[in-house]
């Protein structure tokens, strides 16, 4: 995220919105929070774009098992990827991605402007409810 320019900084560059963050300090391994205030995942890595005009910016947040499969490496890595493989539906490949045009804010927790089932974060969720938890007595009505 950039800074806004400050007036009489001498700079000619248009202003920007936002605010710098330390990527690894402010974004990685914080709650995303959805659009009602439940717990939709972790940011476990970021997806980075490079522009020719300036520094880098963050385009998305990566979550889940798929994403934190490469920040570990070996084995268990392997194992994180392949249980993330299992639970992703259509074409997508790859760790859940969430667009950092979403987040609404960034504090001790980034929060989202969309509810938790429509990020690809809660496949993991999803999955295990249909196929363990409406298979359990009295399950249908609890709440999601």
């Amino acid at each position: 995220m950039s800074s806004p320019d400050t007036p009489g900084s001498g700079s000619a560059g248009p202003r920007r919105a936002g605010r710098r963050l330390d990527a690894g300090l402010h974004l990685l391994d914080r709650q995303i929070v959805d659009a009602g205030g439940r717990l939709a995942g972790k940011v476990d890595d970021l997806e980075l774009v490079e522009r020719e005009d300036g520094p880098p910016y963050v385009a998305a947040m990566l979550s889940g098992p798929g994403a934190l499969s490469r920040r570990i490496g070996g084995r268990l890595g392997a194992w994180f990827e392949s249980v993330q493989a299992r639970l992703r539906t259509g074409d997508e490949a790859g760790p859940a991605r969430i667009s950092f045009g979403v987040v609404s804010s960034v504090d001790t927790d980034v929060h989202v402007m969309v509810p938790r089932r429509d990020l690809p974060s809660a496949a993991g969720e999803r999955w295990a409810r249909v196929h363990v938890v409406d298979h359990i007595p009295g399950a249908a009505h609890a709440p999601e």
